[in-house]
């Protein structure tokens, strides 16, 4: 790991007019940078500094770009970024693991319920890592659960990839036109952009509602286009699991200190091996935190818990702090 960060601190020195920029104006010499602790001592960069400077994060020249993505501006203004072939290649390396996490497995035909379109990197991504584990894609995309029933009932799919309230529309579907969901084949389900599971990992409302009438296992995932990469619980479902090959993650307090596992905080990330646009501690905004002890899974990475809310949409109300999901989760309920 630490030899991968020193790589990455070398390749922004040289190539990245951003953080040259704010390297020359801290004084920052990044050789001395040996190891994950000294990495604390480098500053942080903000999704408002990605948005303001967005192309000076650029480490390549413009016809070495083979993508331009975007960010969904959930939280601002949309922010692009660009990708080389081999960020692709490393695209499709993670969610190949991703899948792999998610009990994938050379056999599965995978139905795609998201948009590869609008530049948007997630259907992309998942498409790529379908391919590199050399399942089957149905690119059905985000269309009306009849035609999803159509696709399933034509193409046989064990899994799915899906925004789980969208699942929650296939089976209001399902019932109002006399199909039986668990004769339908689906086994599992890859579940996008929102969370399946509560702060403590037991499965939300949201979950529950989609189990007790769908007996099909949920694999909750957590990705942002910044950072290029997925975390994706396995079957035992304790969190997301990191691929250490291609992330560095801090989980950092208000003051920008390291927390401890279970404390939660901002998600900050260094990617590794990223060409076109790598990020150097990148504070996504995005409230989790992180478990260390091995998993039953056999992998000893660190997971991430889901996401309890965003840094900036947090709320005080009589001393208790709130983020919107809760409140949603209880609305569900």
């Amino acid at each position: 790991m630490e030899a991968k960060l020193k790589t990455a601190l070398q390749y922004l020195a040289v190539h990245s007019p951003y953080y040259k920029r704010v390297f020359a104006e801290n004084n920052i010499d990044v050789s001395k940078i040996n190891s994950l602790e000294d990495l604390q001592q480098l500053l942080t960069t903000t999704k408002e500094d990605f948005s303001k400077h967005n192309f000076d994060f650029l480490c390549v020249p413009k016809n070495k770009i083979v993508d331009y993505t975007t960010t969904s501006g959930t939280t601002g203004s949309p922010v692009t970024v660009a990708l080389t072939e081999n960020d692709l290649q490393r695209l499709a390396y993670n969610e190949e693991q991703s899948f792999i996490t998610a009990n994938g497995k050379l056999t599965d035909v995978y139905q795609l319920m998201l948009t590869l379109d609008r530049q948007f990197m997630a259907g992309m991504a998942y498409y790529l890592g379908i391919r590199k584990l050399g399942a089957s894609a149905v690119r059905v995309g985000p269309i009306s659960p009849q035609m999803q029933w159509e696709n399933i009932q034509r193409f046989k799919p064990n899994a799915i990839v899906a925004v789980p309230s969208f699942i929650l529309k296939l089976i209001d579907y399902a019932e109002a036109n006399g199909i039986d969901v668990n004769q339908s084949g689906i086994e599992r389900a890859v579940c996008i952009g929102e969370p399946v599971r509560n702060a403590d990992l037991s499965a939300n409302t949201l979950a529950k509602r989609i189990q007790e009438k769908w007996n099909i296992k949920l694999h909750s995932t957590y990705a942002s286009t910044e950072m290029q990469t997925a975390f994706t619980e396995c079957e035992y479902g304790k969190g997301g699991h990191l691929n250490s090959e291609l992330l560095i993650v801090e989980i950092l307090d208000d003051e920008g200190n390291q927390l401890n596992a279970g404390e939660f905080g901002e998600v900050t990330i260094t990617s590794l091996g990223v060409e076109g646009m790598p990020l150097l501690r990148y504070r996504t905004g995005d409230v989790c935190c992180y478990y260390n002890e091995a998993c039953e899974c056999g992998r000893n990475t660190i997971r991430l818990s889901p996401v309890v809310g965003r840094k900036n949409q947090m709320l005080k109300y009589k001393g208790t702090t709130l983020f919107p999901p809760s409140i949603y989760d209880a609305l569900s309920a």
